[in-house]
């Protein structure tokens, strides 16, 4: 059972209180939200679609604040984990959810006024229609959110390379040490569990953005140094996982703990992260090049 259907099954009271709080235990995520905030202080009565929502906990929170949210996802048991999460917490008023490709929307042109897509498009097949759809179903002046992995990332915790091997075969995980190093051991773990097709470069995902129809207001590379750190080290060690058990926990609390000194850090250093963030505008009469 996710968190949100967890939340959902507290007294009504409770969850609302609880769910502020516990957006900030994925640390990743508690980050990009934070940097979409600035851009949307009033969304009462707004038009959000979620792009690949998942179990759509995070986004979410645009309900809550009074927005209309569309949420469409691939998997059918996550998206009735979504339903399940919006109907405990009494939010699903505000909040419907849809089997749908995100390279074939079967949503109206112009709907909406905020498109979120969240770490979805280095999984989609032809991440360009999936761009194009994104641009046909956003109003003109419309915001586009989008986060993916950053190919020009660095691996923080590479000095684990020098570690005696008797240590290392202890400490990490066998996909990373059967690699021929710990930081090609890691990415490609990283892209098998995930599912990652492709990683992004800023210059070359703003071209393709411009192209396409969009005004980039804001980009920047997110989850540097310690923040890295901490997404490295849940995904390097042989036992702590943040998939199970106690290692969810343990990843929740220092996420918890770590956002407010993430947030520090990152704020000084925006040229290189795991992830890269752009908001966009929707030009008006402007279409897309193919």
């Amino acid at each position: 059972m996710n968190l949100g259907v967890r939340l959902a099954h507290l007294p009504r009271f409770m969850a609302h209180r609880l769910y502020p709080v516990l957006r900030y235990t994925n640390l990743m995520r508690a980050i990009e939200m934070r940097m979409l905030a600035p851009w949307t202080p009033d969304l009462q009565g707004r038009r959000v679609l979620d792009v690949g929502c998942g179990y759509g906990f995070y986004s979410l929170d645009f309900a809550r604040r009074g927005a209309h949210l569309t949420g469409c996802d691939l998997s059918l048991p996550a998206l009735q984990n979504s339903n399940r999460t919006a109907e405990g917490l009494g939010w699903d008023d505000r909040a419907a959810y849809l089997v749908a490709d995100g390279a074939l929307l079967p949503l109206p042109t112009d709907a909406f006024d905020l498109v979120f897509c969240n770490c979805v498009l280095e999984h989609v097949l032809d991440d360009r229609q999936a761009l194009q759809e994104m641009w046909r179903t956003l109003r003109s002046g419309g915001l586009l959110y989008l986060t993916v992995d950053n190919a020009e990332h660095h691996l923080v915790l590479g000095f684990l390379e020098h570690l005696p091997e008797r240590i290392k075969r202890v400490l990490l995980r066998p996909e990373v040490l059967e690699a021929p190093s710990v930081r090609q051991g890691l990415d490609d773990y990283l892209a098998t569990i995930y599912q990652v097709r492709r990683r992004y470069r800023r210059r070359e995902l703003e071209e393709t953005l411009t192209a396409l129809g969009f005004e980039v207001l804001d980009r920047r590379a997110y989850i540097s140094l310690l923040g890295a750190a901490h997404y490295e080290f849940f995904r390097l060690t042989r036992n702590i996982d943040p998939r199970r058990g106690f290692g969810r926990l343990a990843h929740m609390l220092t996420s918890l703990i770590l956002y407010p000194l993430v947030v520090l850090v990152d704020s000084f250093q925006r040229q290189q992260g795991y992830g890269l963030m752009f908001l966009a505008r929707k030009r008006q009469e402007h279409h897309p090049s193919s």
